[in-house]
C-alpha cells in the first residue's frame, strides 16, 4: 500500500503576476508558453504590439493587435527572453521578461500490488513531452536512505520492487530526466509491504465454538500490529473480530456444520492486512445442537410430560410432512400418540425445497439437516427419549411398541459418551404370546428370553437393520420394525443416535403356519460401528446368547476383532464382493483369534430370500439351546460395565419399596381384599341395594311407606356404623402415605403400584384360569367348584382404583359420622390429592362397577377441589363412550386422545372412568373450555351380569348417567355383533329419550368399528338409512315404556345425520397378533373422528360447565337413575335453577307487558269518560261509538306489539349464552303459550272494560245532555235580567236583587217538567239470568229454581247446603262417618266461595257508577270459577244451585241499591238545585261588574281540579306500589312461585302457630291475598314510602297541568288575534281538552261553575295557576297528614296491588291431586304442573277408610313404591301409584328417595299431628318415630336445599 507526496511539477504552471515590466504568464508547458500584458484597465483597448523572443540563438517575432500571445514549438527546460514592442502613433514603447519552459513530471504515481518482499508501483506519461526526449529515474528508499534506484525508457508505466523487508514503510520517487540530464521535480511515493500470515494455525473444536491459536509472524516490536479472524460456514454466514493476542475462541457456531476460518495480520498504522492463514473445520455434534434444531433444547432440563404432550392443541395441516424443523418432534409425538405406524415416516420440507419440487428439480445430497432438509428419525427418537420423564418416556415405548417399532435399549448421550439402560422405560410393556409351554402373558421387562443381538464392524455391504426386519418377518406379514437407510428418512446421517442400542421381539402366536421361531427372542440391534461403541458392545457381549456380526473387510479390522473377548456365539456375517473372494475372506479368517459359532457369506448368487432363509435356520438352532434373561436381571450387570441403569435414582427407588411394602405379601388377591380393603365389600354393595330399594320401594309391600323408608335408613345407618368399625388398615395406611409425598415420587409410587398389581392379578388369574379349564372339562362332576372359580375369578382383579375406591368408602363414612379429628385430619386432604391426580392424567373411578354406585360425598369433593384448583380455568366438555363389552371401546379412547386407559382382554372396564385433558391455550377459545373429560364406561350386556335379573336395568343406569353427563356420546358398535348392537341401541336410546325429556340434549356419534372396504361409506348408504329405520323403532318402544309417546322418530330426541354422525373405522390391527402392527388405518381413521367432535365442539352454542355444575349433573343424575321412571324423578340444581332464572325473567317481562297495557286502559277510560262531556259542548264531537271501535283497534295494535316484544323477548333468551339455558328447552313452549294466553286475558279483559266505560257514558251523556240544555236556558235569562235590572234608574240592592233572582229562579223551574232516570228491575233481571246459566244442570235444578218464588229473600241468614243422597255412588260407597265428613267439607266449601262473592259484589257496588247487567254474567263467571277449583270435591247440582241462589239473592239487592243510588245522585232537578247560591253569587257579581278571576279560579280547581287530581293520582298508585314490591331484596319474595313458596313457609316455620298453618292450608287463596296486603303494607308504612310515590304522581299532573294552562293562554291569545271568541269556557275547555287522556273532569261541576263567568281569559289563566299552586301544596299537606296505609290500599279504585302480585305468586291455582300442595310452574298456560316440595296426605285431609287416622305418606314417595290408590278419577278403582300419570297427565310428581327433602312438611306434621286429627275429625296419624327427631332448623335447611335457594338465604 502507498501514498503520493504533492509537488508543483505538473504543467501548466501558473506563475505570479511579473513584476518585471508588466508581461504576465499565464501558462508554462515544455513546449509552449502562454502570456498577457497591459494593465486590467486598458486590455480591452485594440493596439499594434510586435512580439520578439528568442532563445540563445534565434531571435523570432510575431506582429499582433492582442494584448496576449502564446509562443509554440519551443524546447523543454529551456530559457527564453520575450519582447512586448507597444507601436502607437508612430510611438514605440517596449518590456521585457524571460521564462523557462518545464519538464513534466509522469503522473499517477502509485502502488499497485505487492506481498511481504515485493511492489508494484504504476505510473503515467508525463503531458506534451516528447517520449523521445526523456526517460525515468526511480529511486526507493527506506527510513531516508536509497536503497535502489533504477532508469528505465520512456515507454514504461511500471515498475516492480524486490527483496524488501515485511511490514516495512518505504519512499518512492520518480523523476523524467531529459537527455541533457535536466530533470523534473520527483513525484513522491510513501508505501508499506504486507505483513506476513500468521503462522502454524491450530485449532480445537467443539459443537458450537472454537479455539483458533497462531504464531506472530512480526518480531519487531516497533511495528505496531493486530489480527484479523474471519469465519464462514456453508450458507455464506460471515463473522469477523479483531484481537492484539495470538488466539481467538469464536462462539454460537453451528453444529455439525464445517466452517472456513481466516486469520489475517493486519497493520495499525496502515491497515495493510497479510495474507490469509486459512483453515477449515467442522464443529461437531452435541446434544444440544440437535435439540436446538428441533426447538427441544429447554426440555433437555425441564423434561416434556405426559400430560403436557397429551394436551389438546389446535391441528396443523401437517399430516405426514412438516414445514418446520421445530414441528417435526410434535408431528411425530401426537401420531405416536395416536399409535400410528406412519409415525417413522414424516417429512421435513421446507417451502423452498417445495418450490423445487415444483420445477421438477431433484437434488441429491449428502451430509447436514439442513442441506437434506431432513432428520434421521433415530436422532429424532433419541432427542425426544432425552427431553421427556420418565413416565412420557414408558408412554413412548409402549407406544412404539404396539405400531411394533423397535424400542431403545440402551440409550447414547453423545456429549458424555455415556448409555443408560431403559428399564424404566420398558416396564409398562406387557407382551402376550403363545409358545410350547401355552399361553403366556407379562411384562416383557420381567420376561427371561434368549437375546440375540446385531452389531457391525466396519463398513457393510448389507443392510444389517433390513434383513433383520426380513427376519422376523413372514411371508403373510411384513413389518419394517427397525429403521434402515430405505425408508424414509433412514438414509439421513445420524448425528445423536449412534450407540442406540433398539430392541424388539419375536412372540409366537402358536400358529404352526405363521409362526417363525417356535420360542419367543429378544432381538437387539447396535446402531454405529462397534470399534466406536465398546462399552455397548461388550454389554451385549455378556447379555447375548448369540452376536451376529457383520463384517466386510476382515483384514482391516484383524486387530480389533482379535482383541474382542465375547463371552456369546459369535455369528460372523460377510460379503463376498469383486475386490473380496470366498478363499480370500476364508483365510483372513484364519488369522484372526475369532471364535465362530458360524460364518455366513453372502455372494452375489445368494439372494436376499435365501440369505434370510439361512439366518432363519441359524437363529432357530441357536433358540433351541440358549441361555434366557429378563431386562431386569441385565439391571443388576449394567452397572459394572458403567451403565445407568434409568431407574436407580432416590425417587424413584424409594417410591418402589413403598409399594413392595403393600404388594409383597399379598397371595391371596380375594382375601386381601376382604381383609385391607372391608369398605369396598359386602357393607358397601348392601348399601347400595338399600339406597336403590329407598328410591324404588318395591318390597315396602303393605307396611306403610314411610315407615318402610325410616326403617331402610336405619339399616342404612347400621351399616354405615359397622363400616365406621373397620379401622384403616396397614395396608391403606401405606397407600395414603404414599400418595402424600412430592409430586414426582407419587407419580413414581402410583406406577410402581399398578405395575406390581397388574402382575399379581396376571399370576393369580392365570392360575385360577388354568383351574378353571381343568375342571370345565368335566362340569357336571362339580358344578359347585365351578361357580367358585368363577367367583374367584370375577373378584381376582386388584388394581389402584381398589385402593382409591377404599379411601372414597374411608371419606363418606368419615363424612357420615364422627370420628377422631387425627382421622379426619388425615382423611380431610384425600379429595385434594385425588383432584391433583387427575389434573396428573390419572383417572378416577366414577361408577363403583362391583357395587354400580357412586360415593357422591366423595366425588363431589373432589370436584369441589378441582374447582379450586384450575379456577378462573375450569370450563369443561364431556365425552363418553358407550357399547358392547370388548368393542374396544377404552382403545378407542386411548387411540384418540393418547391416554392411558386401561386395556387387557378378559379384564374389561368395570363401572365408568373418568380422565382429564387440558386444553392448550390458543385453543381454548375455539373450543370454549379448558379440559376434556373423557368418560370410559363398562360394556354393556356383559356376560357377567347376562345371567342377573336386573342386567338389563344395570345398563339402563350406567347409559343414563353418563348420556346425561355427556356432552358428545360415542356408541361404539362392532359389526360383526347384529344382535348385541340391537341390543345395545334400544339401551342407548332409552338413555337419549331421557335427556331430552329432561332438558339435556346430547350429542351422538355412532362408530362402527372393524369396516375393512375401502368404499365402506359409500357402499353403506342404504344400511345407514335402514340403521335409522331401526332407531327410530327402538325411540317408538323406548317412548312406550317411558310412557312419553310424542317422540316417534330418533331425531325427535336428538340431532342425528346419517352422513354426519356415522363413522366407520377399520380393525386395530394389521395382521395377526402378537406380531401384528397398529393398522394405520384404524389410526388415521379415529383420528378423523377425533377432528369432527372437535369441530361438534366449536360449532356448538351449548356453554361449557364448570367442575361444580359437572358435580351437580352427577348427584342428580345418579339420583334420578336409582328410580325406575327416571324422567318423573330428575330433579337437578342446575335444571332448576335455568328454571327459575326463566321464571324470573319472564315475570318481568310479563309485568312490564301488564304494566304498559294498564297504562294504555287508564288513559283510554279516561278518554272514554271526558267523551260525553265533549259530546255536550261541541256537535263536532266524534261520535262515542266511532271512539269505542278506534279504541278497541288501538288496543290490538297495542297488544301485537307488546306481544312481538314479549315473544322477541323469549326467543332471546334462548338463543343467547344465558348459563344452562339449553337446559329448559323444552320448557320454551310452555312459556310462548303463556305470553300468548296474557295477550288473550288481557284482550278480552281490555275490551270488556273498554264497552262497561262506554255502556256509562252513553247513560251520563243523556243525563249531562239534559242539565246542560237547562243550564243555557237559565244563562240566558239571568244576562237577559242583568240587563234589566241595569237599565233600572236606581241601582238594586243586594235583597231587591235576591229578590228578582228568586222570580227568575221559580219561574223556569217551572218551565221544566223534571223527570227521573228509568229505574231497572236488578232483581228480575239477575233471575233471568241465573236461570239461563243453570239451565243445562238438571230436573232438580229447574224446580229449585221454580220454588223460588220469593228471590227477594235469598241470601239472607246463614247457608246451609244440601245433604247428599246416598243414591250416588260416591255415598255408596262412603260409611255414614265419612258421609258426615263430606257433607261438613261441602258446608265449608261453599261458604268460602260465598265468603269470596261477597267480596267481589262489595268490590263491584263500591264505585258511583251505574249497574250493569254485565256484572251479574261476571258474577256468576267468578262462582263458576270458584267451584272448578274445588272439582276434586265433586260438589252436586244442587248444591252448586243453591250457592248460586243464595249468593245471585244478596247481588240483586245490592246491585239495586247502587242503582237507585246513581238515580237519586243524578237527579236533574236536584243537580240544578245544587247549584243555586252560586248561580245567585255570579249573578250579583255581574250586576256589581265584580272581578270574578280568582274567586272563579279558586272553585274551579277546589271543585273539578282536586277530585280528578285525587282519582289521577290513586288509579296510578298500583303499578308503582307492584313496582316497589318487585324490586330489592323483598321482590325476591314475589319473583317466582318457588320463590314465594319459601318465603311463605319460612314465615309458616318461624310463627310457629297453628292457626296460621291451617288457615295457609285450609284457606289458601285468602291467606296468600292477606299475606301479600299485611307485606305492602308493613314495607309501606316504614320511612314515608307510600307518601312518597303519592307526592311523585301529585308533582307530574301538577307540571302538566300548568302546562296545559300555558299552551291554552297561548291558543287564547291567537284567538283575540283572529278576532275569535275568546271567552273564560272556551279557554277552560281547550285547558281540559289537553289533559283529555290524564284527568276525568267532572263535566257538570265545571259547566256550573262557570256558567255565568266573565273573566278575561289572560287574567284567568294567571289566576287559575296560582290556584294550582295552592292545590298542591293543599293535597300535599292532606296527603301527609292521612298516613294510613291500609286504608289508602283499601280505597285504590283499580289496578289493586295485591292482586296483582296474588296474580303472579298464583298462577294456574292447581293443586297437587294427593296432597294439595300449589303448583309453581312458571306462567299460567304450562303443559306440566309441579310442586317443589309435598305434604303428607294427612295434611290434605287424607285418612284410611277403617282406622280414620290421618295418612302420614307423602306423594313424592307413593309415586315410587308399589302402593295403589283409588278416587273418583279412577273410578273407585284401585290403581298403582306410579301410574298416576293416567288420571293426572298434565302433573309432574318427582320421586323423592331422601328422608331430608320434606323434613319440613314432615316437622309440621309431627309437630301438629293431633291439631289436625282434631280439624278433620279424625284420628291422629301413626307418624314415624324420626319425624319427632327433627329439628325446626333441620325443616328451615330441608326448605333452603329443596328450593335450592341457599344462596338466596340471606335475603329472608
Amino acid at each position: 500500500m502507498a501514498r503520493p507526496v504533492d509537488r508543483n511539477t505538473r504543467g501548466p504552471v501558473q506563475t505570479e503576476e511579473e513584476t518585471e515590466g508588466q508581461i504576465r504568464f499565464t501558462e508554462i508547458w515544455p513546449d509552449s508558453v502562454r502570456f498577457e500584458w497591459g494593465t486590467p484597465d486598458n486590455v480591452n483597448v485594440q493596439q499594434k504590439y510586435q512580439v520578439k523572443w528568442n532563445n540563445e540563438e534565434i531571435m523570432f517575432s510575431k506582429t499582433i493587435y492582442a494584448n496576449h500571445f502564446e509562443i509554440k514549438n519551443l524546447s523543454p527546460g529551456t530559457s527564453y527572453t520575450i519582447t512586448i514592442v507597444a507601436i502607437e502613433d508612430n510611438c514605440k514603447t517596449s518590456f521585457s521578461a524571460s521564462v523557462c519552459t518545464a519538464i513534466t513530471a509522469p503522473e499517477n504515481f502509485e502502488y499497485v500490488s505487492g506481498d511481504t518482499t515485493v511492489a508494484r508501483l504504476r505510473w503515467s506519461q508525463p503531458q506534451k513531452l516528447d517520449p523521445s526526449l526523456y526517460k525515468f529515474q526511480v529511486i526507493n528508499y527506506k527510513n531516508g536512505e536509497e536503497t535502489e534506484s533504477v532508469t528505465m525508457k520512456s515507454n514504461s508505466k511500471e515498475i516492480t520492487l524486490a527483496d524488501l523487508q515485511p511490514a516495512t514503510e518505504y519512499k518512492a520517487t520518480i523523476n523524467t530526466v531529459l537527455d541533457d540530464e535536466k530533470k523534473s521535480e520527483p513525484a513522491v511515493l510513501i508505501y508499506h509491504t504486507k505483513p506476513a500470515p500468521p503462522a502454524n494455525l491450530q485449532t480445537r473444536i467443539g459443537a458450537t465454538s472454537i479455539y483458533l491459536k497462531w504464531m506472530d509472524p512480526i518480531s519487531d516490536v516497533n511495528i505496531q500490529h493486530k489480527f484479523r479472524v474471519i469465519w464462514s460456514d456453508e450458507t455464506n454466514t460471515v463473522g469477523t473480530l479483531y484481537t492484539n493476542e495470538r488466539e481467538a475462541k469464536i462462539f454460537s457456531l453451528k453444529p455439525g456444520t464445517e466452517h472456513s476460518f481466516s486469520v489475517y495480520t493486519v497493520l495499525e498504522s496502515s491497515g495493510i492486512e497479510s495474507i490469509p492463514a486459512t483453515i477449515k473445520q467442522r464443529t461437531n455434534i452435541n446434544m444440544e445442537s440437535v435439540l436446538m434444531e428441533l426447538g427441544l433444547q429447554h426440555h433437555l432440563k425441564e423434561k416434556l410430560t405426559l400430560q403436557y404432550v397429551l394436551k389438546l392443541m389446535k391441528q396443523s395441516d401437517e399430516q405426514t410432512t412438516s414445514h418446520s424443523f421445530r414441528s417435526l418432534p410434535w408431528l411425530f409425538l401426537r401420531k405416536l400418540m395416536m399409535v400410528n405406524s406412519s409415525a417413522r415416516s414424516i417429512q421435513f420440507s421446507s417451502k423452498c425445497n417445495s418450490e423445487k419440487k415444483g420445477l421438477n428439480i431433484t437434488e441429491t445430497t449428502s451430509g447436514v439437516y439442513n442441506s437434506q432438509e431432513g432428520i434421521n428419525i433415530l436422532d429424532l427418537i433419541t432427542a425426544l427419549f432425552h427431553c421427556s420423564d420418565p413416565f412420557l418416556q414408558q408412554e413412548m415405548a409402549v407406544k412404539m411398541s404396539m405400531c411394533q417399532f423397535s424400542v431403545p435399549l440402551l440409550m447414547p448421550n453423545c456429549d458424555t459418551n455415556e448409555c443408560s439402560l431403559m428399564l424404566w422405560a420398558l416396564r409398562d410393556i406387557t407382551k402376550q404370546f403363545r409358545s410350547q409351554n401355552g399361553l403366556e402373558e407379562n411384562s416383557i421387562a420381567l420376561t427371561d428370553l434368549p437375546l440375540i443381538s446385531f452389531v457391525r464392524l466396519g463398513k457393510s455391504n448389507l443392510s444389517k437393520s433390513e434383513f433383520l426386519n426380513k427376519l422376523l418377518s413372514n411371508n403373510q406379514q411384513y413389518h419394517d420394525t427397525f429403521m434402515h437407510k430405505k425408508l424414509a428418512n433412514g438414509n439421513i446421517q445420524r448425528k445423536i443416535s449412534n450407540g442406540l442400542v433398539e430392541i424388539s421381539w419375536y412372540l409366537p402366536s402358536g400358529k404352526r403356519n405363521i409362526d417363525i421361531f417356535k420360542e419367543p427372542v429378544a432381538v437387539a440391534n447396535l446402531r454405529g460401528d462397534i470399534s466406536a461403541f465398546e462399552v455397548q458392545f461388550a454389554f451385549l457381549s455378556q447379555m447375548s446368547s448369540t452376536i451376529f456380526l457383520f463384517c466386510d473387510d476382515l483384514d482391516s479390522n484383524k486387530t480389533f476383532l482379535n482383541s474382542l473377548q465375547i463371552r456369546s456365539k459369535l455369528v460372523l456375517i460377510c460379503t463376498i464382493n469383486e475386490r473380496t473372494s470366498r478363499d480370500s475372506l476364508k483365510q483372513s479368517l484364519a488369522q484372526t483369534k475369532l471364535k465362530t459359532h458360524s460364518v455366513i457369506l453372502k455372494d452375489r448368487n445368494m439372494n436376499d430370500a435365501e440369505f434370510v432363509v439361512k439366518l432363519q435356520k441359524v437363529v432357530g438352532e441357536i433358540l433351541q439351546n440358549s441361555t434366557k434373561v429378563s431386562i431386569e436381571k441385565m439391571s443388576m450387570i449394567a452397572p459394572d460395565l458403567g451403565i445407568c441403569v434409568d431407574e436407580n435414582n432416590t425417587t424413584c427407588q424409594n417410591a418402589k419399596e413403598k409399594a413392595d411394602l403393600i404388594t409383597k405379601d399379598i397371595t391371596n388377591i380375594p382375601e386381601f381384599k376382604r381383609r385391607e380393603l372391608p369398605l369396598q365389600g359386602k357393607p358397601w354393595k348392601e348399601l347400595s341395594k338399600l339406597e336403590k330399594e329407598m328410591c324404588r320401594l318395591k318390597k315396602a309391600g303393605k307396611q306403610n311407606i314411610e315407615h318402610y323408608k325410616s326403617e331402610l335408613q336405619i339399616q342404612i345407618q347400621n351399616l354405615r356404623t359397622d363400616q365406621r368399625k373397620n379401622s384403616m388398615g396397614e395396608a391403606i395406611s401405606l397407600f395414603i402415605s404414599g400418595l402424600c409425598c412430592s409430586k414426582n415420587e407419587q407419580q413414581y409410587f402410583l406406577k410402581w403400584m399398578k405395575i406390581n398389581l397388574d402382575s399379581l392379578t396376571r399370576k393369580h388369574l392365570s392360575k385360577l384360569e388354568e383351574q378353571y379349564r381343568k375342571a370345565n372339562k368335566n362340569p357336571t362332576e362339580d358344578k359347585e367348584g365351578l361357580t367358585d372359580l368363577e367367583n374367584q375369578i370375577a373378584s381376582s382383579s386388584l388394581g389402584v382404583q381398589h385402593f382409591l375406591r377404599e379411601l372414597s368408602q374411608l371419606y363418606e363414612s368419615a363424612s357420615v359420622h364422627s370420628r377422631s379429628s387425627l382421622y379426619k385430619k388425615q382423611l380431610k386432604s384425600l379429595p385434594q390429592t385425588c383432584a391433583k391426580l387427575l389434573l396428573n392424567g390419572f383417572p378416577l373411578e366414577l361408577v363403583d362397577g362391583d357395587a354400580s354406585n357412586i360415593p357422591l360425598r366423595w366425588i363431589r369433593n373432589v370436584m369441589m377441589e378441582l374447582n379450586n384448583l384450575t379456577k378462573p380455568h375450569n370450563r369443561i366438555r364431556v365425552v363418553t363412550v358407550l357399547g358392547v363389552q370388548s368393542t374396544g371401546k377404552s382403545t378407542l379412547l386411548n387411540t384418540m386422545f393418547g391416554i392411558q386407559l386401561a386395556v387387557s382382554s378378559g379384564r374389561c372396564t368395570r363401572g365408568a372412568f373418568m380422565l382429564l385433558i387440558d386444553v392448550s391455550e390458543e385453543y381454548k377459545t375455539e373450543l370454549c373450555c379448558d379440559y376434556l373429560i373423557v368418560i370410559d364406561t363398562e360394556g354393556l350386556k356383559s356376560p357377567e351380569l347376562a345371567k342377573l335379573a336386573d342386567s338389563y336395568e344395570h345398563d339402563n343406569e350406567l347409559a343414563t348417567l353418563v348420556v346425561g353427563l355427556s356432552d358428545i356420546t360415542i356408541v361404539n358398535i362392532a359389526m360383526e355383533n347384529a344382535t348385541e348392537m340391537k341390543d345395545t341401541l334400544q339401551i342407548v336410546v332409552h338413555a337419549f329419550l331421557r335427556m331430552k325429556e329432561v332438558g339435556k340434549r346430547p350429542c351422538c356419534h355412532f362408530v362402527h368399528q372393524n369396516t375393512a372396504d375401502v368404499a365402506v361409506r359409500e357402499k353403506t348408504l342404504r344400511e345407514r338409512k335402514l340403521f335409522l329405520q331401526q332407531l327410530d323403532a327402538m325411540t317408538q318402544a323406548a317412548a312406550k315404556m317411558e310412557k312419553k309417546g310424542n317422540n316417534k322418530k330418533f331425531t325427535d330426541i336428538l340431532e342425528y345425520d346419517i352422513e354426519k354422525n356415522n363413522w366407520y373405522i377399520p380393525g386395530l390391527w394389521l395382521g395377526t397378533p402378537p406380531m401384528a402392527p397398529v393398522n394405520m388405518g384404524y389410526s388415521d381413521e379415529v383420528n378423523n373422528f377425533k377432528d369432527g367432535i372437535l369441530r361438534v365442539f366449536k360449532a356448538t352454542k351449548v356453554p361449557a360447565q364448570e367442575f361444580v355444575k359437572f358435580e351437580e349433573w352427577i348427584q342428580s343424575l345418579w339420583k334420578a337413575v336409582k328410580f325406575e321412571n327416571f324422567i318423573f324423578s330428575f330433579r337437578n340444581s342446575l335444571v332448576a335453577e335455568a328454571y327459575s332464572r326463566l321464571c324470573v325473567e319472564f315475570n318481568t317481562w310479563e309485568w312490564t307487558f301488564k304494566k304498559h297495557m294498564i297504562a294504555w286502559s287508564t288513559r283510554s277510560e279516561t278518554k272514554i269518560a271526558n267523551m260525553s262531556a265533549m259530546s255536550v259542548k261541541s256537535v263536532d264531537a266524534l261520535n262515542i261509538d266511532g271512539m269505542l271501535a278506534d279504541l278497541k283497534n288501538e288496543a290490538a295494535n297495542e297488544l301485537d306489539k307488546e306481544e312481538k316484544v314479549l315473544f322477541g323477548k323469549i326467543q332471546q333468551y334462548f338463543e343467547s349464552e344465558e348459563e344452562h339455558v339449553y337446559l329448559i328447552e323444552n320448557h320454551k313452549e310452555d312459556f310462548f303459550n303463556c305470553a300468548r294466553g296474557l295477550r288473550r286475558e288481557t284482550e278480552q279483559d281490555l275490551r270488556n272494560k273498554l264497552d262497561n266505560a262506554v255502556l256509562i257514558q252513553k247513560g251520563i251523556a243523556e243525563v249531562l245532555h239534559i242539565k246542560q240544555k237547562q243550564r243555557d236556558t237559565l244563562r240566558k235569562k239571568v244576562l237577559n235580567m242583568i240587563d234589566v235590572c241595569r237599565n233600572k234608574t236606581h241601582k238594586l240592592t243586594e235583597s231587591e236583587l235576591n229578590e228578582e233572582f228568586e222570580k227568575l229562579w221559580d219561574e223556569t223551574v217551572r218551565q221544566y217538567s223534571f223527570k227521573a232516570l228509568p229505574r231497572q228491575d236488578v232483581e228480575k233481571e239477575t233471575y233471568q239470568l241465573l236461570r239461563k246459566n243453570l239451565e243445562m244442570k238438571g230436573e232438580a235444578v229447574r224446580e229449585m229454581l221454580s220454588s223460588s218464588i220469593y228471590f227477594d229473600q235469598c241470601g239472607r241468614g246463614p247457608f246451609l247446603a244440601k245433604a247428599e243422597t246416598k243414591n250416588s255412588l260416591l255415598q255408596k260407597l262412603c260409611l255414614p262417618e265419612q258421609r258426615n265428613r263430606r257433607n261438613k267439607l261441602i258446608q265449608l266449601i261453599c261458604e268460602k266461595i260465598i265468603n269470596n262473592s261477597k267480596a267481589f259484589i262489595a268490590f263491584k257496588t263500591n264505585t258511583k257508577s251505574d249497574y250493569n247487567s254485565a256484572d251479574i254474567h261476571e258474577l256468576l263467571c267468578f262462582i263458576d270459577k270458584n267451584l272448578e277449583f274445588y272439582d276434586n270435591i265433586q260438589i252436586s247440582p244442587e248444591n252448586e244451585a243453591s250457592v248460586k241462589i243464595y249468593i245471585c239473592g244478596d247481588a240483586a239487592r245490592a246491585f239495586q241499591q247502587m242503582h237507585d243510588n246513581y238515580i237519586q245522585s243524578n237527579d236533574p232537578w236536584k243537580s240544578l238545585e245544587r247549584y243555586k247560591q252560586e248561580w245567585f253569587a255570579d249573578f250579583k257579581d255581574l250586576y256589581y261588574q265584580r272581578d270574578q278571576c280568582q274567586n272563579k279560579a279558586d272553585i274551579c280547581v277546589k271543585q273539578c281540579l282536586t277530585p280528578a287530581v285525587k282519582e289521577y293520582i290513586q288509579k296510578r298508585l298500583g303499578p308503582d306500589i307492584v313496582d316497589e314490591m318487585l324490586s330489592g331484596e323483598r321482590g325476591i319474595s314475589f319473583s317466582t312461585r318457588s320463590f314465594f313458596q319459601f318465603s311463605l313457609l319460612k314465615e309458616l316455620l318461624r310463627e310457629d302457630d297453628f292457626r296460621y298453618i291451617f288457615e295457609y292450608i285450609d284457606n289458601y287463596e285468602e291467606f296468600v291475598t292477606l299475606w301479600i296486603s299485611e307485606k305492602i303494607i308493613d314495607h309501606f308504612s316504614k320511612g314515608g314510602d307510600f307518601l312518597k310515590l303519592e307526592m311523585k304522581h301529585l308533582k307530574i299532573i301538577t307540571n302538566k297541568l300548568k302546562e296545559a294552562v300555558e299552551g291554552a293562554q297561548r291558543v287564547a291569545n291567537n284567538w283575540k288575534g283572529n278576532g275569535e271568541d275568546a271567552n273564560t269556557c272556551n279557554f277552560v275547555n281547550n285547558v281540559f281538552e289537553r289533559l283529555n287522556k290524564e284527568l276525568v273532569i267532572p263535566n257538570d261541576v265545571l259547566n256550573a261553575t262557570l256558567a255565568l263567568n266573565n273573566s278575561n281569559p289572560a287574567e284567568f289563566a294567571d289566576c287559575l295557576k296560582s290556584s294550582i299552586d295552592k292545590m298542591f301544596f293543599s293535597l300535599a299537606d292532606e296527603l301527609w297528614r292521612h298516613m294510613d296505609v291500609r286504608a289508602k290500599l283499601a280505597s285504590l279504585p283499580l289496578n289493586l296491588p295485591q292482586a296483582e302480585l296474588f296474580s303472579r305468586v298464583f298462577g294456574c291455582g292447581k293443586r297437587c291431586p294427593f296432597c294439595s300442595a300449589p303448583c309453581e310452574a312458571g306462567g299460567k298456560r304450562h303443559m306440566e304442573h309441579f310442586a317443589s316440595v309435598h305434604r303428607p296426605q294427612g295434611i290434605g285431609r287424607y285418612r284410611w277408610i277403617e282406622s280414620e287416622m290421618l295418612i302420614p305418606d307423602i306423594c313424592s314417595s307413593l309415586v315410587a313404591s308399589e302402593q295403589k290408590f283409588r278416587c273418583k278419577d279412577t273410578g273407585y278403582q284401585f290403581y298403582p301409584f306410579k301410574e298416576y300419570r293416567k288420571f293426572y297427565p298434565d302433573w309432574k310428581i318427582q320421586s323423592d328417595a331422601s328422608i331430608e327433602a320434606t323434613d319440613f312438611w314432615k316437622y309440621i306434621f309431627a309437630r301438629y299431628n293431633t291439631k289436625f286429627a282434631e280439624k278433620y275429625n279424625a284420628k291422629p296419624a301413626n307418624v314415624p318415630v324420626s319425624w319427632h327427631k327433627i329439628s325446626a332448623s333441620q325443616a328451615k335447611r330441608s326448605l333452603e336445599e329443596t328450593f335450592e335457594l341457599r344462596s338466596h338465604s340471606k335475603h329472608y
